[in-house]
């Protein structure tokens, strides 16, 4: 058998109907493809238009509270002006030379003991930080007692006198203060949160007040007569503080969810506020009730204090205050306070 083997490659005898089936295959594939993806995209258009759209309520930005409290005054710094002088005894027997006594005590407290009330606006910067600025008045008290003593004693004349005087010396000082703060949230939960508190106190206007009193007794035993009497003694001392007064606070709180708008908190607050006096006068005396303020030079009812002064300067003017060295008296307590704020 003879095979035929023609001399043009094979190719070219291909039907042209079947090179175009290939063609036809994947260009069916394409539009069924299409098809697929146009009706699951209408399908997953159609889901989407179905869910509800959620949309996430604004939370109240400001806070406006109402507190008050109790503070109690630390003595740590604080001085009586101007000694700190409990008491003082002096005896004198015959012609000897007398025998003085002297004990000093450090004040127990400091001024910053009170009640105080106030209220404060705040605004949510984040989650975790607030910003605002509160104001408050409270009124605090302070004093001490000095008792002095004078027993002098002769056989030669017979004589035996003493002197008593009990001195109480108090100060009255009343605070209105703005503190700017900035609030961090420590631990926070859906019903409650902790939380610590920085910021500066300033204090417009501060006003103290100084009174005095004496009450005297003497006694006198002279060759058998004796004679009794007695005398007391109110001044009172307008101080001039520098104004406004600075200082700082930081503590620390829990608040409560009472309800969706209204928190109640507790605090714990450290304050500390110096006050630089610059002039003191006396603006009443009064001995067994009769005034005698007017009777007295400008020399012993007004000091003025300055940062420094010299010995030239000691010399009494009779007609102008008296001069002394600056005196600084720090407000300083740890209080507890409860509160209500309401969120808008």
């Amino acid at each position: 058998m003879i095979v035929y083997v023609p001399d043009v490659p094979p190719s070219i005898h291909f039907n042209s109907s079947a090179m175009q089936t290939p063609k036809l295959f994947f260009g069916v594939l394409s539009i069924l493809a299409l098809s697929t993806q146009a009706q699951t995209g209408n399908r997953l258009q159609g889901r989407a238009d179905s869910i509800p759209l959620l949309k996430l309520k604004n939370e109240p930005r400001f806070t406006f509270n109402v507190h008050g409290g109790y503070g109690i005054g630390l003595e740590s710094t604080f001085k009586f002006y101007p000694d700190d002088i409990s008491s003082v005894r002096v005896d004198v027997v015959e012609n000897n030379p007398s025998v003085k006594n002297t004990n000093y005590k450090s004040p127990a407290k400091g001024l910053g003991e009170g009640f105080r009330i106030g209220i404060g606006l705040s605004y949510t910067l984040n989650d975790f930080i607030n910003v605002g600025i509160d104001v408050d008045y409270f009124n605090s008290k302070i004093s001490k007692v000095r008792d002095s003593t004078y027993h002098e004693t002769k056989s030669t004349n017979p004589i035996d006198y003493t002197y008593n005087e009990r001195y109480k010396i108090a100060y009255d000082a009343s605070l209105l203060t703005f503190s700017p703060n900035i609030t961090f949230k420590a631990i926070s939960r859906p019903k409650w949160f902790l939380y610590n508190k920085v910021g500066a106190v300033i204090t417009v206007r501060p006003n103290s007040i100084q009174r005095e009193t004496q009450d005297i007794k003497t006694s006198m035993n002279w060759q058998g007569f004796v004679k009794d009497s007695s005398a007391s003694v109110q001044r009172k001392y307008d101080w001039g503080i520098r104004n406004p007064a600075f200082g700082f606070m930081g503590g620390i709180g829990v608040q409560f969810k009472l309800f969706q708008s209204i928190r109640a908190f507790t605090e714990v607050q450290f304050s500390h506020i110096v006050f630089q006096v610059r002039s003191r006068t006396l603006t009443d005396f009064f001995i067994d009730g009769e005034s005698l303020v007017e009777t007295l030079p400008v020399a012993a009812r007004e000091i003025q204090f300055e940062k420094s002064i010299s010995s030239s300067e000691n010399r009494v003017d009779p007609n102008a205050p008296t001069k002394a060295i600056v005196q600084r008296f720090p407000v300083t307590y740890v209080g507890m306070q409860v509160g209500l704020a309401y969120r808008f």
